[in-house]
């Protein structure tokens, strides 16, 4: 029986990943993130590799942008973030959350739970650095992607209609500077919430296989021509 292979959380940092990592982005989020922006940023993965340690695929992962000019900001119209007095306040302590995006084929709750897990570490990573504000957006549709977020106790910045190269089309967001001391202090408060939001991915197992999501190996393969 062949050995199954392993998923492994990777910071990509090679040309080659980074723009397929892109265009995953494309295919999930209809954002397509410029090179040059995810070279400056720390670009965390799922991916799996070969026995020489290679990525042949990649299955989800998220994007830090650690230093401005921030794509969240950008997508904004002119004047409202240089408008707001507590955002420009805490500008120097922001970093730019986004990108987040698991491939259906990671079926396996556990894996979810540690993906979530993994990224709040390294909030926890950035806050002990000095950077303790994100900034996200999201589909404002999404009421219960922005009860997530609230736990942040979040500076709602701007709600309407955004557009930046690399989107598909415009879209309707909510963009939000969160606090990631609040998260702390909620998780230390109330440390069932925690609990509760990871069992809730890792019940999506079982959901997931109800779904019967199936996704072709050569979808998610990284290119050798890129």
């Amino acid at each position: 029986m062949a050995q199954k292979t392993p998923i492994l959380f990777r910071q990509l940092t090679q040309d080659q990943h980074l723009i397929a990592y892109s265009q995953f982005t494309k295919k999930y989020l209809d954002v397509t993130y410029p090179l040059e922006y995810l070279k400056r940023s720390k670009v965390i993965a799922l991916v799996k590799e070969n026995q020489r340690g290679e990525i042949q695929t990649i299955c989800g992962g998220y994007i830090l942008a650690l230093q401005g000019p921030f794509r969240v900001l950008e997508q904004l119209p002119i004047g409202i973030a240089e408008n707001n007095l507590e955002l420009q306040d805490k500008m120097a302590k922001c970093f730019e959350l986004t990108g987040l995006w698991i491939h259906p084929i990671i079926k396996n709750g556990s894996l979810r739970a540690l993906f979530w897990l993994r990224l709040f570490a390294e909030l926890l990573k950035q806050t002990a650095k000095g950077k303790t504000h994100a900034l996200y957006s999201y589909d404002s549709s999404k009421k219960k992607l922005g009860e997530i977020y609230s736990i942040s106790k979040p500076c709602r910045i701007f709600e309407g209609e955004v557009f930046i190269p690399g989107m598909t089309t415009s879209a309707f967001e909510i963009v939000e500077m969160g606090s990631i001391p609040a998260v702390v202090k909620a998780f230390y408060r109330e440390p069932q919430c925690i609990v509760r939001f990871l069992t809730k991915r890792m019940m999506r197992n079982r959901r997931l296989k109800k779904k019967e999501q199936t996704a072709p190996a050569s979808e998610l393969r990284v290119s050798r021509s890129i």
